[in-house]
C-alpha cells in the first residue's frame, strides 16, 4: 500500500474507534493515543488498512497538494 490520499481530507480515527480493539474504552480513546508509541494489533491494522486503501491517489499526483507556498517579505 503507498500513495497519498486527497489534502486535508481522509480517515478520521475517532470513526473507528469503536471497530478498534486496541482502544478497550471507546471514551477514553484519546488518552492511549497520548502515548509515545501505541502498537496496533493486526485485526487493528489491516481494518485501518482496508479503510485506507480507497482513499490513496499517485504519488506524484497527489504531492503537490502538501506542498506550502512560501510567503514573500
Amino acid at each position: 500500500m503507498s500513495g497519498l490520499g486527497p489534502f486535508r481530507e481522509g480517515l478520521v480515527l475517532r470513526d473507528l474507534v469503536p471497530r478498534l480493539p486496541v482502544f478497550p474504552d471507546p471514551a477514553t480513546w484519546s488518552v492511549r493515543m497520548r502515548r509515545a508509541s501505541l502498537e496496533l494489533p493486526p485485526a487493528d491494522a489491516n481494518l485501518a488498512r482496508a479503510e485506507l486503501e480507497p482513499l490513496l491517489r499517485p504519488y506524484n499526483g497527489s504531492a503537490g497538494a502538501y506542498r506550502w507556498e512560501t510567503a514573500s517579505a
